[in-house]
């Protein structure tokens, strides 16, 4: 559960990194200006995240190998 955690935490970083394009594709340039209101620096906080949930994974990677 935690690495699948992990991966949702990458995935929401990721769409979080491309909002631009995102909300250019939606045709909607107002979604980057929403979305920075609610969470800050929309590319510093999806980088923040893809490091949190890369430290998460090679964590509990790493603990289930020593079980073994």
């Amino acid at each position: 559960m935690t690495i699948a955690w992990g991966y949702v935490l990458a995935f929401i970083g990721g769409l979080l990194s491309i909002i631009d394009t995102i909300s250019d594709a939606l045709g909607d340039p107002g979604l980057k200006d929403q979305i920075s209101a609610a969470f800050g620096d929309t590319r510093t906080v999806g980088r923040i995240l893809l490091l949190i949930s890369l430290i998460t994974i090679i964590a509990r990677l790493r603990s289930l190998r020593r079980a073994s």
